[in-house]
């Protein structure tokens, strides 16, 4: 009876974890400059960890868009983002809303 109850209680806490870390948010980068970008790093706004780079070896090029899952953290409407051109200029955004335009952020080639 025991194991049960211990089971019970580990099949809830999944449960509640799995519930507090939301859906997973399609996010949308879309380039209205002339920069391409070689690497593009995406966190939930004030942490600490860029995580992954996420372009894999693609580029963002000049008037693309591009889609990119963030899986966790429960808001994920405010994010910060750091991209590096090809040519090698860092550009950062911190605090980006991404639920006003529609879980899209526009890259317009200013830092």
């Amino acid at each position: 009876m025991k194991l049960f109850v211990v089971a019970v209680l580990a099949i809830m806490s999944l449960f509640t974890t799995t519930a507090m870390a939301g859906p997973a948010l399609r996010l949308w980068v879309k380039s209205a400059s002339k920069v391409t970008i070689s690497e593009l790093y995406i966190r939930r706004m004030a942490t600490d960890d860029w995580g992954a780079e996420r372009l894999r070896g693609k580029h963002l090029e000049p008037k693309g868009k591009m889609q990119f899952m963030l899986e966790d953290g429960v808001d994920k409407c405010w994010v910060d983002l750091r991209m590096l051109s090809m040519a090698g200029k860092e550009y950062a955004y911190y605090a980006a809303n991404l639920c006003e335009e529609g879980h899209t952020f526009t890259f317009r080639g200013r830092p």
